[in-house]
């Protein structure tokens, strides 16, 4: 455990010094401005979008560019040299990219308190963030380990991205019978989007198991069967 919370420490500081937090700060400064003058209810009607891009779709660019300043400049190498396990050093990562996300989380809940008057449940809100920005960091590194060099991830993390956010469009427009719609919460982004949604509205219970099943489902797989094995490769390249 002391490993764990030394390599997180070293991880933040990292991301600091990649000025990656720095750029995630900033992004959610611009959420908090849009928050700040609109409505109430147009800030309620943004606020899942804004949470899903900051704590989803963030995350994957965030994890995707730590890791290749790390790999420019043999950080991974020299930690393995240290009295450490890959497994450590993977769980430090996955909880250093949860801090943008959840520092994000609480500042909106400054924001909607003072600004709108409006209280988030903020115990599940944190949960519903810690489970997007595992799931979509899962995702992240599958994206980098299918890619060659970080421009080639871009490519692929744009037409990702846009594979995710797809859901967010289609559900309005009502593209899928009814009988059809647990197919949406197969994208992770708009599952995480429904259970913030549903945080001020009353979603059926089968669709809540629906999201936090594919929010599960997603990380718990590819860690252990894909992303610890390529991970245990790839820092030794």
């Amino acid at each position: 455990m002391a490993n764990i919370l030394h390599l997180f420490v070293g991880e933040v500081s990292r991301l600091w010094k990649y000025k990656i937090l720095l750029f995630g700060f900033i992004v959610t400064s611009l959420w908090l401005l849009i928050l700040v003058f609109v409505t109430k209810n147009e800030a309620l009607a943004l606020l899942p979008q804004l949470m899903v891009l900051d704590s989803g779709v963030m995350a994957i660019l965030l994890v995707a560019s730590s890791y290749y300043f790390e790999k420019q400049e043999g950080t991974l190498k020299a930690l393995l040299v240290s009295p450490i396990s890959n497994i450590q050093l993977l769980i430090a990562k996955v909880f250093a990219s949860c801090v943008s996300g959840v520092m994000s989380l609480i500042f909106m809940f400054v924001v909607m308190v003072i600004i709108h008057g409006t209280f988030i449940p903020i115990h599940i809100a944190f949960l519903i963030t810690l489970l997007s920005t595992v799931t979509h960091m899962s995702l992240g590194f599958v994206i980098i380990f299918l890619s060659r060099d970080f421009m080639t991830l871009l490519v692929r993390y744009s037409f990702f991205t846009i594979a995710l956010l797809l859901p967010t469009i289609l559900v309005p427009l009502n593209v899928l019978p009814e009988s059809f719609s647990f197919l949406y919460f197969l994208s992770p982004t708009y599952a995480v989007q429904f259970l913030i949604q549903g945080l001020f509205t009353s979603p059926d219970t089968l669709s809540i198991v629906f999201a936090l099943g594919a929010l599960i489902l997603i990380p718990t797989l590819l860690f252990p069967l894909y992303i610890y094995p390529r991970f245990k490769l790839e820092v030794v390249l």
